[in-house]
């Protein structure tokens, strides 16, 4: 499910820096040709970031142990 994701993920990020290639190629804009979609793509990359099963964060798990974040240390 995981890799399925991340799949999906990368899609939107190659959609994004394709739609800003269209913009640029549209907007007659060649002196943006590199900065538009790279932005764009890293737009959907922040914006993605948090798809994942279990909302993000790795599962809870480091070195193997639960995460307890009600314990201080």
């Amino acid at each position: 499910m995981r890799e399925q994701l991340q799949m999906t993920r990368l899609l939107i990020i190659c959609l994004a820096w394709a739609l800003g290639e269209a913009l640029v190629w549209q907007l007659l804009a060649g002196g943006l040709g590199l900065i538009v979609p790279a932005l764009l793509a890293a737009a959907a990359y922040v914006a993605t970031r948090d798809i994942t099963p279990y909302g993000g964060g790795g599962g809870g798990y480091w070195r193997g142990r639960r995460i307890d974040r009600n314990r201080r240390n």
